[in-house]
């Protein structure tokens, strides 16, 4: 590559998960661009999510839905990125024109090609970040990616506390199941969730971790028949303490969120089990066959991305392409991966 960017601009996503792929380009482009700047445009739980990140020298945020849903507050927002005369901005949202207010000499983006429907269905999202620097010849290897995210010993101490205060056994290996989501048609169904919660526990001899966040709480209520066999952290961890939990995790299990991403990224064995979103785009990155996913054609799955978005309409409960993959499915792919007979 002939030129070398000093001052780099990077306009990342808000959400989790999108964050924890984002985040595959950082050592690369730190390797080919040693001596540069890096900043990172990006909300506030994405702040959270890179700090103590050594590839980055700045992180800014932004709120589309807060302060700066107002025109006067991105206008504000733009002057000051345009103040810092960025020579190279790497556009990781494919929907974002802000890049071309800031007036950079270049600006980096999504491939036109991994935007079409079967790109979008088939590439991991990892892939669809690290191409855009694979465009510009920029080479990568296996090695060259370094997704985990830093957390301080307070956060690995509150964690044991936390396990500690919810009678966990230190000598039992611990199972984390994520079943939750922001999209309930991503979720696993309270009786498949609790079925594997029992059989980890009692014929397995394992510690059984269900976290979430805050907003998962109320439902809880539909495991109240399993309570005895999991340990319930939902709501009550940071994401710094997710990390910390997942480095003494033997294996996690979860849909399509950010905290399940969290595992994958954290290096943690992971199990991933999918339905309304393909397995391709969001799946384990480096261990890809560890997954599970919805093989019956319902007529609208996966519904994102595509044109069949909820066409089932079922808003209240588990939803038809969840409820499809059999429970002998999950608990013999996770027998599988634990090595278990």
């Amino acid at each position: 590559m002939s030129q070398a960017f000093q001052n780099i601009l990077i306009v990342s996503h808000s959400n989790i998960g999108d964050i924890l792929h984002n985040m595959a380009v950082l050592k690369p482009l730190k390797k080919m661009f040693p001596n540069a700047s890096i900043t990172i445009l990006t909300s506030s739980i994405g702040k959270t999510i890179l700090e103590g990140n050594s590839y980055i020298t700045q992180t800014l945020t932004f709120g589309r839905f807060g302060q700066q849903k107002k025109l006067k507050e991105r206008l504000k927002l733009i002057w000051q990125l345009r103040k810092k005369k960025f020579d190279l901005v790497i556009n990781l949202k494919s929907g974002s024109y802000l890049p071309y207010f800031l007036a950079p000499t270049t600006i980096w983006g999504i491939q036109s090609q991994d935007l079409i429907l079967e790109s979008k269905r088939t590439i991991h999202a990892i892939d669809l970040y690290l191409n855009v620097l694979r465009s510009q010849g920029i080479p990568i290897t296996p090695q060259d990616l370094d997704l985990k995210i830093s957390y301080s010993l307070e956060d690995q101490q509150k964690i044991n506390t936390l396990l500690k205060d919810e009678g966990y056994d230190f000598q039992k290996p611990i199972v984390v199941i994520a079943p939750f989501s922001a999209w309930h048609a991503k979720e696993l169904s309270p009786s498949v969730l609790g079925e594997l919660t029992k059989k980890l526990t009692t014929i397995h001899q394992m510690q059984v971790v269900v976290i979430g966040g805050k907003a998962d709480q109320t439902k809880m209520e539909t495991l109240k028949y399993y309570k005895d066999y999991f340990l319930d952290l939902v709501g009550k961890t940071t994401l710094k303490e997710l990390a910390a939990l997942y480095t003494q995790t033997r294996l996690a299990i979860g849909c399509d969120s950010g905290p399940f991403h969290l595992a994958t990224n954290m290096g943690t064995p992971a199990l991933g089990i999918f339905s309304a979103t393909p397995h391709f785009r969001a799946r384990p990155y480096f261990t890809p066959t560890q997954v599970v996913s919805c093989d019956v054609n319902l007529g609208c799955n996966p519904c994102i991305p595509g044109p069949n978005f909820m066409e089932c309409k079922v808003w209240n409960r588990t939803t038809p392409c969840m409820e499809a993959i059999p429970f002998n499915q999950i608990y013999e792919k996770t027998k599988e991966i634990l090595n278990f007979n």
